[in-house]
């Protein structure tokens, strides 16, 4: 064999050699790879990405465990605030290969909802950002605590509705709280709000002030009402839609009911003001 087919061989052996042991490595730590993965998950949740929960029977998550589904994805220009320092919320929604998506349909009387709660189900804010010439989504953001918060990009484009989610860090001493016990009563700005289950599905509130039933709700984001329920554990999000009919209560069709208990915030309005009533059930 001549010097220069020796060379070739000698390398190809070692390129053998190498290759075997770089799958002898990966069968020996397979976490290798995934540590990998994890820092390039990582990177994306630092610019609004978030991890996904397994998904069900069906193979379809529950709204607002991702931060990518259905093609679309939501990108954060930052997620680290401070206590109680006013800061900007800046994101934008990614369709396939990157672009930024600029068509949205109204849902409720807006464009696009935000809500913004701490993981452990408090400081719950209903925000509604103004979207940009370069087509991202801005509003003002003040965290009160430190903590980790979770926010909820909830919108409709293509006429189909979506919602992705990312989480918000706030450094400092964080003391999470405890889920309030079940209850079916709120106290909030001196009204008493009362939560009923008419039917399985089916959820109404009345509001009274002064130990009256308040029969003067103003519209709220083109209805009586708004309501968001998150699971506790996973804060799987549902935004539900009132039903139209007599009498002072609000009436909300919210479907069969999830496993594992549930946080409610109700939102009315009454007297030019927004008020946010919170059950756990």
């Amino acid at each position: 064999m001549s010097a220069g087919g020796r060379v070739a061989a000698f390398a190809a052996l070692l390129a053998a050699i190498f290759a075997g042991a770089a799958l002898a490595g990966a069968a020996l730590d397979p976490d290798g790879a995934a540590a990998e993965r994890e820092h390039a998950a990582g990177q994306d949740a630092e610019h609004g990405s978030a991890h996904a929960s397994a998904p069900s029977a069906d193979g379809a998550l529950p709204a607002g465990l991702a931060g990518a589904q259905d093609g679309l994805r939501l990108v954060a220009a930052g997620t680290r605030f401070q206590a109680r320092r006013p800061g900007r919320l800046r994101f934008r929604i990614a369709g396939p290969g990157g672009a930024t998506v600029r068509a949205f349909e109204a849902e409720q009387a807006r464009r696009m909802h935000v809500i913004v709660v701490r993981r452990d189900l408090r400081r719950y804010q209903h925000l509604h950002p103004v979207q940009g010439p370069d087509g991202a989504w801005s509003t003002r953001l003040t965290l009160p605590d430190a903590g980790v918060y979770r926010v909820f990009a909830d919108f409709r484009t293509a006429g189909e509705r979506h919602t992705l989610g990312t989480d918000l860090f706030v450094a400092g001493n964080f003391r999470p709280l405890d889920l309030p016990a079940h209850s079916n009563s709120a106290s909030i700005d001196g009204y008493d709000v009362r939560l009923a289950e008419r039917e399985p599905g089916e959820l109404s509130f009345l509001v009274r002030r002064d130990g009256r039933a308040v029969t003067d709700l103003q519209p709220y984001l083109g209805a009586r009402g708004h309501l968001v329920a998150l699971r506790a554990g996973d804060l799987a999000y549902r935004h539900v839609h009132p039903i139209d009919g007599p009498g002072p209560e609000i009436a909300f069709e919210t479907g069969a009911s999830e496993a594992g208990r549930q946080r409610l915030f109700l939102q009315f309005r009454h007297r030019g003001r927004v008020h946010t009533a919170a059950f756990t059930r």
